[in-house]
């Protein structure tokens, strides 16, 4: 259906009133309208009055028999807006439209997990059928079959009625619809409250008898309204009931996760729905399905006069209604507390639950722009598969599907999180991982809750990709002052949102820096770096490449997925992920897998400990010559994250001294850059570069056949070998060669230097000093000048052993050292200081445009026309095979 279609219909505009081109998409034909309108307002489950469906079926009760079969046949939510239609009109309960869906899904014997999230979560409140209670029904249902072929007989396996639900005293009871034999199976009791109802109308649930209310619904004759205004604020608490299955992906699914991530208890719905740019209507109706399915907490429903007047038998609604136990699996949530095995009914009193977040003056209404640590999916995977708790998988199920967690959660949350100790892990791998980031998460929460603001929040990266950018926009602008990310974030995640500002981001402002883009810009703008080879998607390795022989391990990185070692043996087996994404291969050890070692930023954490171990490996790792280039480049004095340093058993001596930044692509006339002419050139969501003069300045090179022998004819027998051949790279190896002589005998020269303008400075008591004494005083400065030059080779030495592997912005939760020492520097170093954050947010802007400029010499050819390759939300692939060999990026020669 087309986009524009359905924007006329939803601005509810005629046929007569529509533009000349959406008439000619729908080939001038009032029928297509009217069909496009009749599907597209059963998708979307309108109301049949006040909408063009009107106009284009003139039958109301056939509209709502296709809609609720619709809505069936794709396991759909009821349509709980529509109840006075549908229960009324139809005589379709949602009891009755639950009990269609099951039948059907075990009449074709199909899995639980088929059900979508919310509609299971709905099932379980109704009907009491869980994972475990499904699978029990269809193995009655296999066992009690007659004949081979005979069909099932499943609807009286099924309950005849409703389960104990949760009634809440401000809901609204409205009649159904009523027959003559309904009467007869009602007490005079529960006769009264339906007289009620039909002579004066909806009434609170809590002014009626909440027995007899709960045995009308039960049987059918009510049905309850959960009524939500504009000016009405919600809270979510820690999830309770949710079932983790599926997402369908139709229209209200996506606006109830939407809603999730954005919603909280200082936001009224009319403010929201301005935030999302949503109706109102329908962000009113998907905050009363959060407070029906008890994902979200109604602040302040009643008014003192309602309280008062409520029905005595209220006071006495019990507090556990019993169930059958629902199985704890790592796709549903435990219902029940681990002393007991009958599931818990929603609190009765109007105070929240233990484990809900408690509401006080000075946290849930404190004004002010928040603090929000962002996360992702890994760390609510670590949380929930690492079986760490009970009460905190609950909080992780929170984290993934609601999207964040609260500052007034945080307390219930820190209290699971200090159940689980590291020691508690058995052994190593996995498992230590998952008990690790659960303790260096805790630590985290801690400190970052010390910088001054209102509160923290966890907000999950990919629910706020799930918004548009203008909404997510006006999201972080109206709540936050500040995002600081974990470390690493998945490759698969979409920060393209983050990088307008504000608010500023400790962690990674581009969605470039996120990718593989990033690493090769490190090597090249350093020299330093593993040999390594970026492979365009297509690519097919038929040998080894040249730039790994002498390797026994590779790091192999795919395009959005982590990083893995293998043998070098296994190097075709990279030929398999090449048909699907890019791939980088870097050499990663000679005899065994290479070692890393981390170096936290900003480098004033890191110098306040190196003072206490001055010989350490860190302390050296600070000296390496690529320290001082990203340190100026990245800013690194006013972020946080970690440099990554690899010894992979192969000396780095850089990029040689004296040779300029460049990028060679072997089939360009002139060094590696994209000619830029008037008009914009290229642009994702971040920039947009205007074609230009380049200038000479820029990163140009010669081109380079990295690895081609030619033939040369010369005059000169003495200038050419024998053989009347020359190789490119004998000469480049020979005049590395050379040098790096240039730059010992320079370094020989200034110390010697530096020691003759020291005697020049003599005092005129020496001149009376003897020769002998001046000769033995000479002896020993030449001792202490070889002695240092010594120290300073030695030092060389053990800093080329190591290289630039990779750099991380945000938070790191698996290394506890590093995280400590970002963690201080945030509270405490001034980092989260607002003149620190406008530095950090000028520089980063000067980081994307460098770094785009570099992608586009990497993709383009001089003079090649870039205007009709425009970047979309997603980071540009490579075009071209890249390597990273002796300090240079080139095209890759296939060799």
């Amino acid at each position: 259906m087309n986009a524009e279609v359905e924007d006329q219909i939803r601005k509810k505009i005629p046929w007569s009133r529509l533009p000349t081109h959406i008439k000619q998409i729908l080939n001038n034909s009032g029928k297509n309208y009217e069909r496009y309108i009749v599907n597209f307002s059963i998708q979307n489950q309108f109301r049949y009055r006040g909408n063009l469906v009107r106009h284009a079926l003139k039958d109301e009760k056939r509209y709502y028999e296709r809609m609720v079969a619709y809505s069936r046949e794709r396991l759909m939510l009821f349509p709980y807006h529509l109840a006075d239609m549908i229960v009324k009109g139809l005589r379709i309960t949602p009891f009755n439209y639950y009990i269609a869906i099951l039948e059907k899904l075990m009449q074709a014997e199909k899995s639980y997990d088929t059900l979508p999230n919310f509609t299971a979560a709905d099932c379980l409140r109704l009907l009491g059928i869980g994972r475990n209670e499904y699978i029990e029904l269809i193995n009655q249902s296999r066992s009690n079959r007659s004949r081979l072929f005979g069909k099932r007989n499943v609807r009286g396996l099924l309950p005849k009625v409703p389960v104990n639900i949760h009634i809440q005293p401000w809901w609204r009871v409205e009649v159904g619809l009523i027959l003559e034999e309904d009467i007869k199976m009602v007490n005079q009791e529960e006769q009264s409250v339906i007289d009620k109802l039909i002579d004066l109308g909806s009434q609170n649930a809590g002014d009626l008898n909440y027995d007899v209310v709960l045995n009308l619904y039960k049987k059918g004759l009510i049905y309850l309204d959960v009524p939500v205004t504009a000016v009405d604020r919600v809270q979510v608490p820690p999830l309770q009931g949710f079932v983790m299955n599926r997402i369908l992906g139709d229209y209200f699914e996506t606006l109830l996760y939407k809603i999730f991530v954005s919603i909280d208890d200082h936001t009224t719905v009319g403010e929201l729905a301005t935030v999302l740019q949503v109706d109102t209507e329908l962000v009113k109706q998907a905050v009363s399905l959060y407070c029906r399915l008890q994902f979200a907490r109604k602040l302040d429903p009643e008014t003192e006069q309602e309280r008062t007047r409520r029905d005595p038998s209220w006071l006495n609604k019990p507090d556990d209604i019993d169930r059958s136990p629902v199985d704890i699996t790592p796709l549903t949530l435990p219902l029940f507390s681990p002393s007991t095995t009958a599931l818990p009914c929603t609190p009765t009193s109007d105070h929240p639950p233990s484990d809900s977040p408690t509401l006080s003056p000075h946290s849930s209404y404190q004004s002010g722009f928040r603090i929000a640590f962002l996360y992702d999916s890994a760390l609510t995977a670590f949380l929930m598969m690492g079986n760490l708790s009970p009460g905190l998988k609950r909080h992780a199920v929170t984290m993934f599907e609601v999207g964040k967690l609260q500052h007034e959660s945080l307390d219930s949350f820190l209290a699971e999180l200090e159940k689980v100790s590291a020691m508690d892990a058995d052994g190593e791998g996995e498992a230590r991982r998952f008990f690790d980031h659960a303790v260096i998460l805790r630590s985290t929460i801690l400190a970052l809750r010390k910088i001054p603001g209102p509160g923290l929040d966890l907000v999950r990266l990919e629910s706020l990709s799930s918004l548009d950018e203008a909404a997510c926009q006006r999201l972080l602008k109206r709540k936050y002052r500040l995002l600081i990310a974990m470390a690493p974030l998945g490759r698969d995640v979409r920060i393209s949102p983050l990088s307008s500002m504000p608010p500023a981001i400790l962690g990674p402002t581009h969605p470039e820096i996120n990718s593989l883009w990033f690493r090769m810009f490190l090597y090249y703008v350093t020299g330093y770096g593993p040999p390594s080879l970026l492979l365009c998607k297509g690519t097919e390795l038929k040998r080894l490449p040249r730039m790994f022989l002498g390797f026994s391990r590779l790091l192999v990185t795919s395009w959005l997925h982590e990083p893995a070692v293998i043998p070098i043996a296994n190097i075709l087996y990279v030929n398999a992920t090449l048909q699907f994404a890019p791939v980088l291969v870097q050499g990663f050890g000679v005899h065994y897998p290479a070692e890393t070692q981390l170096l936290p930023f900003p480098f004033k954490s890191t110098a306040m400990f190196s003072k206490n171990s001055p010989n350490s490996e860190l302390d050296r790792l600070t000296k390496h010559p690529a320290v001082p280039v990203l340190s100026e480049l990245l800013d690194l004095n006013h972020s946080c994250g970690y440099l990554t340093f690899a010894n992979v058993g192969v000396l780095d001596f850089g990029r040689p001294k004296g040779e300029n930044i460049q990028v060679r692509l072997k089939d360009s006339a002139k060094p590696g850059s994209a000619k830029l002419n008037d008009s914009s050139s290229m642009s994702n969501e971040n920039f947009r570069f205007m074609k230009r003069e380049l200038d000479e300045t820029k990163l140009h090179s010669p081109v380079e056949s990295h690895f081609a022998i030619t033939p040369v004819d010369s005059g000169s027998h003495r200038s050419s070998p024998t053989n009347g051949f020359t190789s490119q790279d004998c000469s480049t190896l020979i005049q590395e060669e050379l040098d790096q002589l240039d730059i010992k005998d320079h370094q020989t020269r200034a110390a010697l230097d530096r020691v003759d303008s020291i005697e020049q400075l003599l005092s005129p008591a020496d001149e009376h000093v003897g020769i002998f004494s001046r000769i033995e005083e000479k002896d020993q400065e030449e001792t202490q000048l070889e002695n240092h030059i010594g120290q300073e080779e030695e030092e060389d030495e053990s800093t080329r052993n190591w290289t630039i592997l990779d750099c991380h912005f945000g938070i790191p939760l698996f290394d506890a050292d590093a995280n400590t020492k970002i963690c201080d520097a945030l509270v405490s170093g001034g980092l989260a200081d607002e003149e620190s954050l406008e530095h950090l947010m000028d520089s980063s802007r000067k980081l994307g445009t460098v770094l785009l400029d570099f992608i586009s010499q990497c993709q383009y050819f001089q003079g090649e026309n870039m205007e009709i390759r425009k970047r979309g939300k997603l980071v540009p692939v490579p075009r071209r095979c890249l390597a990273f060999d002796n300090g240079r990026v080139s095209e890759w020669s296939g060799k």
